[in-house]
């Protein structure tokens, strides 16, 4: 199974739609897990701890994060074939909010995964993190849908 974690409700209905359609599409089962926003100066730190707790100590956890390392959509879907493969453990991807994540949030990470240089508002990078995932098991199952 694959879990997505990510801070922040979804307010943009337009995204949330995109989203359930992708997660519908999708050949594997697929969770989001919303945590509340902080917006205080700990707010990283109480949104990490919230993250932490949704985490179970076998899941391999993938934290997004500008300083993690790019894939092409086709290196990503290998890398999902192998932890889908060779491992009995769930994905976990996790999305922080604005602030980004805690630190503990990144030392507990099995790697980190960088979709960009670039900021992304939160909401829109589930709708990407989600497409990407579903473009990935297309991939595998060498679905047109990539083309």
């Amino acid at each position: 199974m694959i879990k997505i974690i990510a801070v922040g409700k979804m307010s943009h209905k337009a995204l949330d739609e995109m989203i359930t359609y992708y997660l519908k599409q999708c050949p594997i089962k697929m969770d989001i897990v919303e945590i509340d926003d902080v917006s205080t100066d700990q707010g990283i730190q109480i949104e990490g701890e919230k993250i932490l707790a949704k985490i179970k100590p076998a899941d391999d956890v993938i934290a997004l994060a500008i300083k993690g390392t790019q894939y092409s959509s086709e290196s990503f879907a290998q890398l999902l074939d192998h932890k889908m493969t060779y491992q009995s453990k769930d994905i976990v991807f996790v999305i922080g909010g604005s602030n980004g994540l805690s630190n503990q949030v990144i030392e507990r990470a099995n790697q980190q995964v960088s979709f960009s240089k670039m900021t992304f508002p939160h909401q829109l990078m589930r709708l990407i993190l989600v497409e990407q995932i579903y473009r990935a098991l297309m991939i595998l199952k060498k679905h047109p849908y990539h083309k």
